[in-house]
């Protein structure tokens, strides 16, 4: 008696472990089908029974179905998982961790090689639509995905990091730069920016460093070089700043960008003569170039200020030496005067500029023209 119920009992087992494989292959014609749902249905207690979860087969199966539902336009099997992606690559990654994956290898990174050029997609997209910490995580996890089969990705991270930066995630950034650096080696691509991020960490010395280093490995790269010159001039070194500035100049004469950075220190530095200059330049090249036709403008506007500044200090016997500084003065403010005013048809709304407009007018005793700038500044 005991025996026949032993072996009743072995008979529910074997059916109830053939009801598990019949499962997996019904679950996989529904898919085949398209009936999603159906497909969820009968995949899913397969993967706890004893006698299928530890076959790659169930989850291979498994990942192409929630794939399908990740690709799916339909509502109702949209809302059968809240992240479809990420179950199928779960269950990929399960498949090949069993001991017959090797049936199902191809497939897979065949699926997980299009799952991450999937994700990579949507970082573009997110990025293109300022959503940059979302773009980073893509980029991320594309990067995981190729690494599994590939090796790492290094334009995917690369993106990663600039995405972190845009989203003002600059210790994120860093992890993945100091990644890179770590598994693929050092890249111009990679001293180009990490710098930069590096500053943003609030980290100088190895801003400097990082800098240094990507100049003795990349001299003749203008990218790397431009990276230098930023941290010089966020630490204030303006004399190797302004000697990287001079070296990019040469190597691209018409670097509006560049030939604006030279034109400022030199501002900074008081050098009027040579700040005009480069100021021209930019001109000469983007004659609607607005910071250096309102830079030009101010420049000149406080040179005449300075001369003012020093007449004001003058005993009240110095008269004449009191003309001669205000005539200088003036000369300035004339050849701030169409600057300015360019500067103002460029763009309307800037204040700087219609304040500074209102100043000169009201100098030169053209008070229709101040009526007109007190009516924007009020407006």
């Amino acid at each position: 008696m005991k025996k026949i119920i032993l072996m009743g009992i072995f008979a529910m087992t074997v059916v109830f472990a053939f009801a598990q494989t019949s499962n997996r292959t019904s679950a996989f014609n529904y898919l085949k089908k398209g009936k999603l749902d159906k497909a969820v249905e009968y995949i899913e207690p397969t993967t706890t029974h004893e006698k299928t979860m530890n076959e790659a087969k169930t989850w291979f199966f498994r990942g192409n179905i929630y794939l399908a539902i990740a690709q799916s336009q339909n509502p109702d099997y949209v809302k059968l998982s809240d992240k479809p992606l990420e179950v199928a690559i779960d269950s990929y990654k399960k498949a090949m961790s069993l001991p017959d994956a090797n049936d199902y290898k191809l497939e897979i990174i065949q699926q997980m090689d299009f799952i991450a050029n999937t994700t990579y997609n949507q970082g573009i997209e997110a990025y293109k639509n300022n959503n940059y910490k979302v773009a980073a995580e893509a980029f991320l996890r594309t990067s995981e995905l190729k690494e599994m089969f590939f090796g790492a990705d290094t334009n995917a991270l690369i993106n990663a990091a600039v995405a972190a930066n845009q989203a003002n995630e600059p210790k994120m950034a860093r992890q993945i730069y100091e990644k890179l650096l770590k598994e693929n080696g050092p890249s111009a691509a990679v001293y180009a920016s990490y710098p930069a991020t590096l500053l943003q960490c609030g980290d100088t010395t190895a801003a400097l460093d990082a800098a240094a280093k990507g100049r003795s490995l990349y001299p003749d790269n203008f990218q790397v070089l431009i990276a230098e010159t930023n941290v010089f001039l966020s630490t204030k070194k303006i004399d190797k700043a302004m000697a990287n500035l001079q070296s990019a100049v040469q190597k691209d004469p018409n670097n509006v960008t560049i030939l604006f950075a030279i034109g400022a220190q030199y501002d900074q530095m008081g050098n009027v003569e040579e700040a005009e200059k480069s100021y021209t330049k930019v001109l000469a090249i983007d004659p609607n170039h607005f910071d250096a036709v309102y830079n030009l403008g101010a420049l000149f506007v406080n040179k005449a200020a300075s001369l003012m500044a020093d007449a004001n200090k003058l005993p009240l016997d110095k008269v004449k030496e009191f003309e001669a500084f205000k005539t200088q003065a003036d000369s300035y403010l004339e050849k701030a005067l169409p600057y300015l005013e360019k500067a103002h048809t460029i763009s309307p709304n800037d204040r700087s500029t219609i304040l500074t407009l209102k100043e000169i007018y009201a100098r030169k005793s053209m008070f229709d023209k101040v009526k007109e700038m007190d009516a924007l500044i009020n407006k």
